[in-house]
């Protein structure tokens, strides 16, 4: 029936109706009502009531009753196949005696899936925030979601979302979502633009080769820790992209890929891992890894996108609208993080004489990327018990550069490195390096243990040291590369995000590394540049 003349309750009415316990017929003491993007979550005692909201966001079309019913249908049965017991049956909302009541004696105005309430305390969110996280937790889940990626052969129509074409497609209407001047840093968009047009170019062999290895399944497609459920034994995956079968029909490394950016997001990279390296073997899939960190991007930005439409939500209070904005902000921060230098804990060496602008360069990279940003002025001071944010009286200010006192500077930086690497975390260092034996200090460290790390010297690099740059402009940054650290690929992707051209690499004593010279076109942006402008603007 078309049902373009029914009244659609407004919004307000709907939320009242839902937050009243007496509106209920199994008379619940309280009633808890949360919201998504998309739906009114009820928590009323035993059962939870979900009423999709009648918005629109291209990937996702609920303004009709019609439409909101049939997806509600849709999730029933989707959701069966990871969780079989957990919705027990589609509500009608109806109008009776001018006030909104459940059943269908009346006008029917809106549907409510009902299912059974899942104990908070159980959810993976929850469970990996009770102790240290033991991969054992994970076994159960992971034993699921073999089986359900290894079923019957899938249909062969399902080839088509494999193909690079309509991947393209799927991850240029997200990112067209962050072009988001406005709110964003301008140099967070036309980064993970090039980043995946890049990718797209060198990799379309291995697209194509996912297809004809049947890795394109009809997948979950949002698979994030909130959505896992492990009680007793029990595992129940569910909230399943039932409305747009273009997003769950996918590769099994992009539906893989939204739990191991949650577990990265939920600071548990070691268990992201796991989940990677597991799930490769368990499904005779190599290939998988080498598609994560591509993958991981994508669901960082889709999460991002997610949190930006939730913080437009006019119903929205401010507390939460900010919340939004500041998780919107973190997921950009880890897709910049991936995009530029992958999965691993990698460590920034930023350096250069005193007024060259490095400290400017180092907090930039820390605020893009979401890094631990350790100075070496701060520990010089901290190390003397002076002040942190006032000028050195210059009485005291040799006392703070003797040798003894610089190289204990150095040791404390290369000990909160290694400290923060244990723990699986990044970091930018701001220090001169003016000192090989300095710099030989931390090379070794990162070789000895095969950590990825990149170094910028700020300032002139030695080809022109006392000529000028060859372009006539001034302060710029070229990078050094160590042949143990990470891809070109990677330092170029560095050099896109903060919009500053790189000469590289490193040429060790005894042999030269390949001969390679880039220069961008784009330049450092001025709220990053020689300290115009605010720095810091991201949450880290």
């Amino acid at each position: 029936m078309d049902d373009s003349s029914l009244q659609t309750p407004s919004a307000d009415d709907l939320l009242l109706f839902l937050e009243q316990p007496a509106s209920y017929p199994h008379g619940p003491a309280a009633v808890e009502v949360r919201q998504t993007h998309a739906s009114l979550l009820a928590l009323a005692g035993p059962y939870v009531y979900k009423v999709k909201k009648a918005v629109d966001f291209g990937f996702l079309d609920f303004t009709t009753l019609a439409k909101r019913r049939e997806n509600a249908e849709r999730e029933r049965r989707l959701n069966s196949r990871l969780c079989a017991d957990l919705y027990l049956d589609i509500v009608p909302i109806c109008h009776r005696a001018g006030k909104l009541a459940f059943g269908s004696k009346g006008e029917i105005v809106e549907y409510a899936l009902k299912m059974h309430r899942l104990d908070d305390g159980y959810f993976l969110d929850q469970l990996l925030k009770e102790g240290a996280p033991d991969p054992v937790l994970l076994t159960p889940v992971l034993d699921t979601l073999q089986a359900f990626y290894t079923q019957p052969p899938q249909p062969p129509a399902l080839a088509a979302f494999g193909a690079l074409s309509h991947i393209r497609r799927v991850t240029d209407d997200t990112l067209r979502a962050l072009d988001l001047p406005e709110a964003l840093p301008p140099v967070v968009y036309p980064t993970l633009r090039q980043y995946h047009d890049a990718y797209y170019e060198q990799h379309a062999a291995l697209f194509a080769e996912r297809v004809q290895q049947h890795r394109i399944v009809d997948g979950h497609g949002d698979l994030r820790l909130e959505h896992i459920h492990l009680q007793g034994g029990r595992v129940c995956i569910y909230d399943c992209l039932e409305f747009n079968d273009a997003l769950r029909y996918l590769d099994v490394a992009a539906d893989l890929a939204f739990l191991a950016m949650d577990l990265d997001f939920a600071a548990h990279p070691a268990l992201a891992r796991y989940v990677v390296d597991q799930m490769a073997q368990r499904l005779h899939d190599p290939a998988l890894k080498s598609l994560m960190d591509f993958y991981k991007v994508y669901r960082a930005c889709v999460r991002a996108k997610v949190e930006h439409l939730r913080s437009q939500e006019a119903e929205v209070g401010e507390a939460e609208r900010q919340r939004s904005q500041v998780q919107r902000q973190r997921y950009l921060q880890l897709a910049l993080r991936y995009a530029t230098c992958g999965s691993s804990p990698t460590v920034l060496l930023v350096g250069g004489p005193i007024g060259s602008g490095k400290s400017t360069l180092a907090r930039a990279l820390a605020d893009h990327l979401g890094l631990t940003y350790l100075s070496s002025d701060i520990v010089r001071k901290q190390q003397a018990h002076q002040p942190l944010f006032a000028r050195t009286p210059a009485s005291q200010r040799k006392l703070l550069y003797t040798p003894a006192r610089t190289a204990a500077v150095y040791e404390a930086l290369l000990a909160a490195v290694a400290a923060l690497q244990a723990q699986e975390k990044g970091a930018v260092v701001d220090a001169t390096f003016g000192n090989a034996a300095h710099r030989a200090r931390f090379f070794r460290h990162f070789h000895a243990h095969r950590l990825p790390f990149f170094f910028w010297k700020r300032g002139l690099p030695p080809p022109y040291s006392g000529t000028g740059w060859p372009n006539g402009k001034e302060g710029h940054a070229w990078c050094q590369m160590p042949a143990w650290t990470t891809s070109r690929r990677s330092m170029r992707a560095i050099s896109r995000l903060l919009k500053f051209p790189a000469w590289y690499p490193f040429r060790p004593r005894k042999r030269p590394t390949t001969r390679c010279n880039r220069r961008w076109r784009s330049w450092f942006p001025d709220r990053c540049a020689a300290g115009s402008g605010p720095v810091g603007q991201w949450v880290s």
